[in-house]
């Protein structure tokens, strides 16, 4: 049997994220602090993708396992110009641009008491004012 579960966040970004040229463009963090659940469930993974709003396509930018201090970024994203991940489910974006409205997701997986693995999205809008 499944208990019911939910991981819960106590920070969260403002959704949505309002970003404004030539004010707040060179620098914006997303930041999700204090994750978890009840002491029976096992944090596995976290993980930030994005996509573009009304499309149901997604891209990975990072991860790490529940152990691990560091995310790895995926391409093409390596090079952290455009973005970096920060372990406290910290999402750095640089140099936002007008075409930068994404919608943009950590996903936390984890296991439950019962052995069930399972996964848990929180999601913020960036919005790019000109």
């Amino acid at each position: 049997m499944i208990s019911e579960s939910a991981i819960v966040c106590q920070v969260q970004p403002d959704d949505p994220q309002i970003v404004v040229l030539g004010v707040n463009n060179n620098a914006v963090s997303l930041i999700w602090e204090n994750c978890g659940g009840n002491a029976s469930e096992t944090m596995i993974s976290f993980g930030f993708k994005r996509q573009r709003p009304g499309s149901v396509v997604t891209e990975q930018i990072s991860f790490r396992g529940a152990t691990e201090e560091n995310f790895t970024m995926n391409a093409p994203f390596m090079d952290k110009k455009k973005y970096d991940a920060r372990a406290n489910q910290e999402l750095w974006i640089f140099n936002v641009q007008i075409n930068d409205e994404y919608i943009y997701t950590l996903e936390i997986f984890y296991r439950t008491s019962g052995g069930a693995d399972l996964n848990e999205t929180f999601q913020v809008t960036v919005d790019v004012k000109g």
